[in-house]
């Protein structure tokens, strides 16, 4: 499909949807003007199986969270910096201290299916897309591979491990449970 007709079928409706979110003109504008250079310069990567519709919608909301994680950040710094002045520095313990061990042993208790393609999205930041061709499988056959393991490392720290968390779910500590076997309590 071409840019042009995409524009002028989907902008009012992108439009209204971006406006509804942002509630400023300007920024909603501003925000579907890079939704729209997203959207010419990945079009031709799509498969023809993808509806352009809910494609499309999905870009306008990654681009709406772009901008309030931005925002979000703007105003954190903001913040720190205010806060930086007025308090005197307080270095607080780590309390995640040694979860990078206890993930790193947890991911070693995963099974080898999953285990090294985890190591390599999530440690090692490597693309799924470079995963798939690397194994020889298709790109959604990988995409559902990490999420499953992702999912089963998720099982794993809950059944072994109690895990304290504050309003945003910011891991604040982490211990091991009792009861739970030898080869289970990497914690």
């Amino acid at each position: 499909m071409e840019i042009g007709i995409i524009y002028k079928q989907f902008h009012a409706e992108l439009l209204g949807y971006v406006k509804h979110k942002i509630r400023s003109r300007e920024d909603a504008e501003d925000i579907l003007q890079n939704v729209f250079v997203k959207i010419s310069s990945n079009i031709r990567t799509l498969d023809e199986d993808v509806k352009i519709k809910n494609w499309i919608f999905t870009v306008t909301r990654n681009a709406i969270i772009d901008y309030y994680r931005l925002n979000a950040n703007k105003r954190k710094h903001a913040t720190s910096a205010e806060l930086t002045d007025d308090i005197a520095d307080v270095e607080e313990p780590d309390q995640t201290k040694g979860l990078d061990q206890c993930m790193a042993n947890m991911i070693d208790l995963l099974p080898d299916e999953y285990r090294d393609i985890i190591v390599e999205s999530e440690i090692k930041g490597i693309k799924q897309k470079d995963l798939a061709e690397k194994y020889g499988i298709a790109y959604p056959s990988m995409r559902s591979k990490v999420q499953r393991g992702r999912e089963r490392l998720k099982q794993l720290f809950y059944n072994c491990c109690q895990i304290e968390t504050d309003k945003r779910g910011n891991v604040m500590d982490v211990k091991g449970k009792s009861g739970c076997g030898e080869s289970c309590s990497p914690c």
